[in-house]
């Protein structure tokens, strides 16, 4: 009897051993996949921030003290539209206290008035001299006639000498008289063209003035929403000067299209283009992608973390109804070119080999490798069971997938993964699909499933029969 148990056990533990040898791996597991035929777009990457496309700092023009700042942030404000019926005023952001500038406009309005009267005055003088040179011209026109008539007298001895002395001295007295006369006139003329330009400049001084005080009430010049208010009511603004900026009392940005401004590293910019498309992601709204297109490209680079250069790069885009806020941080896929009908593999099934692990057969006359690198690319595809090292010529490729142009086809397989063994993988080297081990797998299990449940009623149908045999005893 325990030889016969024995015996039974050898057997059994046999035959367990042989199944498992017959159900085990036959070779490295591995996932397989065939080349894919479609599109390929090229991307470009890079992180960003988001800005308004047109934002505005209010700063004031003059030093004055803040009277009213209407708006808080996130108000809706308009440059308004003087056009419009009815006509929409423009929304007020500041007033300042205009005390001091008005009083400086009624000095220079009563400065104005004062040499205008001036000149009034002048020309009043003017003509009063001019009525003066007429008398003197006529009494020198008499005086003259008197010398001319006294020197025919003389000549006749009608008159003595003294006589035309003295009439002569009246001409001269009279001549004297006539040309200090024209030029005090035109020291007048030239006196009132000094008023003048003097008149001009109270009106210039009188507009600037006025310039100077509507700068106290300042305007949206944009339709946008205030996005930062930097100062309070009854605080003191000043001016900027060439090294100091001056006081930003608040900004207003238009929201309703807003600007990446994307860091692309100086190796990828040479890819990029104004009009191309763009995918743009925010993290403040993972769920959403946002579409864009390439504004402009900054033609000077800034230095970025770790001394490497970038370029600056706006890609615009319309948020739509969602209210995107100033400075939120995103980073975008800018399409840069697209393949029309490529043939594809995983980009993980592209690897780099030592061309001295290539078997001479491979790599020997084979255009696909070039003997000058000492790295060829291949892929390993699936050929009776074997992982057959391939080289390859390979083109342009995404996030997923790159080109082949050579020596592979749809109706391959090649090897993709996983991670590890693609790593240690040989020429030659036996492989089996991971997708048939897990159908043989789960076949396996349902035949464990169907005999366990087969011994299951097999053991409670040998337990009806002998309660029914004791029952007969």
């Amino acid at each position: 009897m325990i030889l016969v148990v024995i015996v039974a056990a050898a057997v059994a533990f046999y035959l367990f051993r042989r199944g498992k040898s017959d159900s085990g791996p036959k070779g490295t597991v591995v996932r397989l996949e065939n080349p894919q035929r479609g599109d390929l777009t090229e991307y470009v990457n890079a992180p960003g921030e988001i800005e308004p496309l047109t934002r505005v700092a209010i700063s004031s023009r003059v030093v004055a003290r803040i009277l009213e700042l209407p708006f808080e942030e996130g108000a809706s404000v308009t440059k308004g539209d003087p056009t419009g019926n009815p006509p929409v005023p423009a929304s007020v952001l500041v007033k300042l206290d205009s005390k001091d500038l008005e009083a400086a406009l009624g000095s220079a309005k009563a400065r104005r008035a004062a040499q205008a009267a001036q000149i009034d005055s002048a020309l009043a003088r003017i003509e009063s001299q001019r009525a003066q040179m007429a008398s003197s011209k006529a009494s020198l026109a008499k005086a003259e006639l008197d010398l001319k008539r006294m020197k025919d007298l003389v000549a006749t001895k009608d008159a003595s000498q003294s006589e035309l002395d003295a009439a002569q001295t009246r001409f001269e007295e009279l001549s004297g008289q006539y040309a200090a006369a024209e030029h005090t006139l035109a020291s007048s003329q030239l006196d009132l063209k000094v008023m003048q330009h003097n008149l001009d400049a109270a009106d210039a001084d009188i507009a600037r003035a006025s310039d100077t005080l509507s700068y106290t009430v300042i305007s949206s010049p944009i339709d946008g929403v205030v996005t930062r208010r930097n100062a309070k009511v009854g605080e003191l603004v000043m001016t900027g000067t060439m090294n100091n900026p001056g006081t930003v009392i608040l900004e207003v940005a238009d929201l309703s299209k807003m600007l990446l401004v994307a860091q692309i590293d100086e190796s990828r910019i040479g890819k990029v283009q104004t009009g191309q498309t763009a995918a743009i992601r925010i993290q403040a709204y993972p769920d959403e992608t946002f579409s864009g297109v390439v504004n402009s490209i900054a033609l000077t680079y800034d230095y970025g973390l770790g001394a490497a250069k970038y370029y600056k790069t706006k890609i615009l885009f319309d948020p739509g109804q969602r209210r995107i806020y100033s400075g939120l941080t995103a980073d975008v896929d800018i399409q840069t070119r697209t393949h029309k009908d490529v043939l594809m593999v995983p980009n993980q099934a592209v690897l780099g080999r030592p061309m001295e692990d290539l078997p001479l057969s491979i790599r020997e006359n084979n255009p696909c490798v070039d003997p000058k690198k000492t790295i060829a690319t291949v892929v390993y595809r699936f050929i009776d069971g074997k992982a057959v090292v391939t080289p390859v010529t390979i083109g342009a490729s995404d996030d997923t997938h790159t080109i082949v142009t050579a020596r592979v086809s749809e109706s391959d397989c090649v090897v993709v993964g996983n991670s590890k063994v693609l790593e240690s993988i040989k020429h030659d080297q036996t492989v089996q699909d991971e997708r048939e081990v897990e159908k043989k797998k789960k076949e396996e299990e349902r035949k464990k499933e169907e005999a366990k449940a087969k011994k299951e009623a097999k053991g409670k149908e040998s337990g009806k029969t002998q309660s029914t045999d004791s029952n007969v005893k």
